[in-house]
């Protein structure tokens, strides 16, 4: 007896009464994704069912299976309530061959052609590759390595195919790892199953989609196990000590890290040079935790636990550290190029190389290991901010903010919905202050201060070159981030894995764009919306919002390309960056440098993760490149189609104003918290002879006089909306509106 629930949450309310020759037997409720009862009957047994619903039916379902796993009868999604009718028990059934786990066809060659015609199907749904029964089961043996490559071909009947990998200590008993619709050729599938038991026996559920019968081919291919001697890039060692590295919280392993030098050999006999301790692992990432090769983070430990800050692979000292998956990157290039690129455009992106990683003793394949973005002095370097820094110019700074998944523990909502998306919400992720660490005072600072900067972007006087939105936002990091994202058409780089940092007014206070992060989905060609779809180069990635997409972008981009001498600025500053390192000359070269250096290595990886020619995570259009080669040609033809786009469709203009001409001489004012809660600090960049608060009416309620100094503390105890005029030595005179 089964039953499923296919959110995970178990059914929520509903059972099912089993009575066996009148009696009642068992109240049995489903557990989480499901769960199963058995019990035994004799020949001419009467059974009966009695179902009674509760919430979300249409994620309940249940069936029987009789002692040879045939199927006995099975309701849902929505079972009918009420009793069932009666089932007499007959022992003498025994069902067809593929018909269910317990009478699965053995797998005896690599390919074999196989037929679900007469299939009658088994109940078991995959919850994929829009199921409607009609499955076919083999059993295959699992090989030393723990590994297998499952895949169906289009033979001419069957063009649509499903895939789904079962395990259990019995057939009876069986839970799914595994389950693809796309992943092959065409619409045929293709799992890769990894960390198997080897020797154990798996379960393959094989079907068309939505029902298609007909015969077709299944190949299993042993990829087997790679040995890793020596090689050009670094390696790490890691060993979890029978530990499971798990998501969200980090168990303690220990770390080897083998490295002679740029460009030296580095063999499994060394002894370790670069690290030799312990570690905190855990996987990370939102859609990456799910890929074969898993992503980590990592954090260099001292035996009590605490950081221990180290210079790993040459980068500067510090103890938080990743391991980026390069599993829905065959080139290995695409997020190294994307950090390269924005710290030629003088900004700072994560550092970053390419090494080989064994885990366990198990070769895991060629990884980045780079830094994590974090504020520090050799990484974001803006200013600490503590629980107890919560007044004055303390308070304004250092933040790092992210736009991605969130809650509302981690985030808050922006007070501007999207410009040509009203109904999106769009929010910011808290990232340091950590969100267990930021406090409310914090929080609300740096709302009202992303809400006066929306504020400016979307004001009618927005452009003005003083009093505009230059006076909150940074224009240069802004103008490198769009042109990086844009010339690798990234399809997460305006949505999400978003990162955006301000640091304290004292020094200099603005909203910065970056540091870059996530290129995976970059720098190809996308089957999800017309934006990414075009194989010519065409496409503005900024307009993300116009896909269907999992996270919402602000449109702050849309309004600031309304602004002339922000276009002005944009394309001088791609002409100055085409002419030295935007061209072909410059990225083939570092394109190929990487592909010398892996000459040697990537053969390795392949086995390990044998995906050229196949999309893997992301939705690529066919042709995928078969070859490592012909992967290293496709992007950068592909980056030359961009680059020519780009000639074409930015701003035409560079009118030669430097992009700082507000910076030396405007007056840069800033008036907190905003709500006020009675206490103000006001602030300028020039110093201040004096402060006035007016109503909206003009009516004079305070005024203070200032013994010229950069910064100084208002009291302010009516409640309403006022205007705050802030008097400088340089005889200016600047307006904000105060919210008490």
């Amino acid at each position: 007896m089964h039953g499923i629930d296919t959110y995970g949450d178990g059914w929520n309310g509903a059972s099912l009464d089993i009575y066996v020759n009148g009696d009642l037997i068992q109240n049995f409720i489903a557990q989480d994704q499901g769960s199963s009862f058995v019990f035994e009957v004799c020949d001419g047994d009467e059974i009966q069912f009695e179902y009674f619903s509760g919430m979300y039916e249409n994620e309940n379902s249940w069936f029987l299976l009789g002692g040879a796993g045939n199927l006995v009868i099975s309701d849902g999604p929505e079972p009918e309530v009420g009793l069932t009718e009666v089932i007499v028990v007959d022992c003498s059934i025994e069902p067809d061959p593929g018909s269910n786990p317990c009478f699965a066809l053995p797998m005896t060659d690599e390919c074999m052609e196989v037929d679900n015609s007469t299939a009658p199907g088994s109940a078991y749904s995959p919850n994929c590759s829009n199921f409607e029964g009609g499955d076919l089961w083999l059993s295959i043996e699992v090989p030393e390595s723990g590994s297998l490559i499952l895949s169906t071909e289009n033979i001419g009947d069957l063009n649509d195919s499903g895939i789904a990998v079962w395990v259990g200590e019995t057939c009876n008993d069986i839970s799914i790892v595994y389950c693809d619709d796309d992943s092959g050729p065409g619409y045929m599938s293709l799992v890769p199953a990894f960390d198997l038991e080897p020797g154990s026996t798996i379960f393959i559920q094989l079907w068309g989609y939505g029902g298609q019968t007909g015969v077709f081919n299944f190949c299993a291919a042993d990829p087997g196990t790679v040995e890793l001697e020596s090689s050009v890039l670094p390696i790490l060692l890691i060993e979890t000590n029978g530990q499971t590295i798990e998501d969200e919280e980090k168990i303690t392993a220990d770390l080897q890290v083998l490295y002679n030098g740029l460009g030296e050999m580095n063999f499994m006999t060394d002894e370790p040079t670069d690290y030799d301790g312990l570690i905190g692992i855990e996987i990370r990432g939102a859609t990456s935790s799910g890929y074969p090769q898993k992503p980590y983070g990592i954090e260099t430990r001292n035996l009590d636990g605490t950081n221990n800050n180290v210079s790993l692979l040459d980068m500067p000292v510090e103890n938080d550290w990743v391991l980026l998956s390069n599993f829905n990157d065959r080139s290995f290039i695409r997020n190294t190029l994307a950090q390269h690129l924005y710290e030629k455009m003088g900004n700072y992106a994560p550092r970053s190389t390419l090494c080989e990683v064994q885990l366990n003793g198990d070769y895991q394949g060629v990884y980045v290991f780079g830094e994590k973005i974090k504020r520090d002095a050799g990484r974001v370097d803006i200013a600490t901010l503590n629980p107890e820094e919560n007044t004055g110019d303390d308070l304004t700074g250092g933040y790092i903010l992210q736009l991605n998944y969130h809650n509302p523990e981690n985030s808050w909502e922006l007070g501007y919905t999207s410009l040509n998306h009203p109904d999106f919400d769009v929010h910011l992720r808290y990232e340091y202050p950590k969100v267990d660490e930021i406090t409310d005072d914090q929080k609300t600072y740096i709302a009202a201060f992303v809400d006066s900067m929306e504020t400016a972007i979307y004001a009618d006087d927005f452009a003005d070159l003083e009093t505009g939105y230059r006076e909150y936002l940074d224009v240069e990091s802004f103008i490198d981030y769009f042109l990086l994202n844009e010339l690798s058409r990234n399809n997460d780089g305006f949505k999400k894995s978003r990162f955006f940092y301000k640091d304290k007014f004292s020094n200099g206070g603005k909203f910065h764009a970056g540091p870059p992060w996530d290129f995976d989905w970059g720098w190809k060609n996308l089957a999800s919306c017309e934006i990414f779809e075009s194989e010519q180069g065409e496409g503005w990635a900024h307009l993300i919002n116009d896909c269907p997409t999992d996270n919402y972008s602000p449109d702050w981009y849309v309004r600031l390309l309304q602004d002339t001498t922000f276009e002005s600025h944009l394309r001088c500053r791609y002409d100055e960056y085409r002419e030295d390192f935007l061209n072909m000359d410059y990225i083939g070269n570092y394109v190929d440098s990487i592909g010398a250096l892996l000459v040697n290595v990537k053969e390795r990886h392949y086995q390990k993760w044998p995906f050229l020619g196949v999309a893997t995570a992301s939705p690529e259009l066919e042709p995928i490149p078969e070859t490592y080669l012909a992967e290293l040609e496709f992007l950068k033809e592909w980056i030359e189609l961009r680059l020519n786009w780009l000639d074409d469709n930015l701003p035409e203009d560079c009118n030669g104003i430097p992009i700082n001409v507000d910076e030396e001489h405007s007056i840069r004012t800033e008036v907190f918290p905003n709500p006020s809660n009675g206490q103000l600090t006001v602030s300028a960049s020039f110093p201040i002879t004096g402060v006035e608060v007016r109503g909206l009416d003009g009516r004079l309620l305070k005024q203070w006089a200032v013994a010229s100094t950069y910064s100084t503390q208002i009291e302010l105890l009516e409640q309403g909306v006022f205007l705050c005029k802030i008097m400088t030595a340089e005889g200016v005179a600047i307006e904000r509106v105060v919210i008490q």
